[in-house]
Order: structure tokens, then sequence, then C-alpha cells
């Protein structure tokens, strides 16, 4: 199993999640089509059922949302993602799950993970990673975390989806999932190696 420097993980939350407003030091932006793999999008897994959850405000957060965020115009995360992963009220589910036929019932706290017909019912967000690939989890939570719209799109802050990466990251180095463990650490080692390029860039040309 591959470990990260430990020290590079406190310094991204250091500069990352404890700047509570990144705009004094970055520009910021969201590209909302970020969250697709290909410009080319009229077929995809499970198309109806998430745009469902957009539909009623689920807020898309995990490796989708941090892809689309930009700072001085620069991502910091770019990969194909297989899974969508959406934040939602307990109200949010039960509609959901009433429209989309999906016989369970969404318990806060819980995650459901549906992979085109098939789902599965998780207790934690992080045990729904044991099942293995799915395409969309539905993470039920009392309330919203704090997000960004546009276009009707909700895309969870920064600070949310990688604080939840890094606590994932965390979790898995414990567990058996090597290949789960694996794909967040590339993640976390991309958005360290391009949050540091996009620093330095600022410092050195003042962009």
């Amino acid at each position: 199993m591959n470990i990260l420097d430990e020290s590079y993980i406190r310094n991204i939350k250091l500069e990352l999640l404890t700047n509570s407003d990144l705009t004094e030091s970055f520009e910021t932006k969201i590209d909302i089509s970020r969250r697709f793999n290909n410009k080319i999008r009229l077929f995809y897994p499970n198309k109806k059922l998430i745009n469902v959850i957009t539909d009623v405000g689920g807020v898309l957060t995990g490796s989708r949302a941090i892809k689309c965020h930009l700072l001085n115009g620069r991502p910091l995360l770019d990969r194909k993602c297989n899974d969508w992963d959406f934040v939602v009220t307990q109200d949010m589910a039960f509609d959901i799950c009433s429209r989309m036929n999906i016989n369970v019932i969404p318990n806060i706290g819980n995650t459901i993970s549906v992979e085109k017909q098939r789902y599965w019912v998780h207790p934690t967000y992080s045990d729904s990673y044991r099942v293995g690939i799915v395409d969309v989890h539905m993470i039920v939570r009392e309330n919203l975390p704090s997000f960004i719209e546009s276009k009707k799109i909700r895309i969870s802050e920064f600070g949310y989806a990688l604080s939840n990466k890094i606590s994932l990251l965390e979790y898995l180095k414990k567990s058996s999932n090597i290949d789960e463990y694996n794909k967040h650490l590339d993640d976390l080692t991309q958005i360290i190696i391009n949050f540091n390029s996009i620093k330095n860039s600022k410092n050195n040309f003042g962009n």
C-alpha cells in the first residue's frame, strides 16, 4: 500500500480547509460542465436518476464536485469518475425513491448506492465502497452541506468535498480495499501537486 507523506495532508488542510475564503487568495470559479467525463453525453448510466436528484436539489459532492472547482482557471483534479455522489435530505430521498421506484426507507445517516436497476443500503458513506463500483451514491443527511449553485446545479463547496475525501482516505487506510484507497490517494496526490503549482505560479508571476 502506498502512503502519502502526512505533512502534505497537514499542509493542504491548513491552506485549503482552514482558509474560510479562498477568493482572498485565488480567483475561484465553478465549471459545471466538468462534472461529466465526456463532451458528448446523450447517454450515460443512471441519467434519469441523476436528473431527478438534481431536480429535487441534491448537492453533488465527491471527486466530480472537486473537478468542477477551478483556482485561477485551473482544475485541482482531472480524471474520469465512475461514480456520482450526492448529498440529499431525507425528504428529498423519499421523493427520489418514489419517483424512481427504489424500494428503500432512506434513513438519515444511510447511503443508498444505485447501479442501474440494483441498489444497496449502507450505514455510512465509507462502507458504501465495500460493494465495489456503483453509479450513484445518495448520502442521506439531516441538512445539506454548503454549496454553490450554477444553472440549477448544486456543487458542494470545495472544502466540504476535500475534507470528506481526506476522511475517506484515512478510513480506507485501515480497510482491505486497496484499489479504493489507491484511487483516493492518487486524487489527493494530484490535488496537492496542482495546488502547489497554482500557488507557485501566483507567487512567481502574480497570476
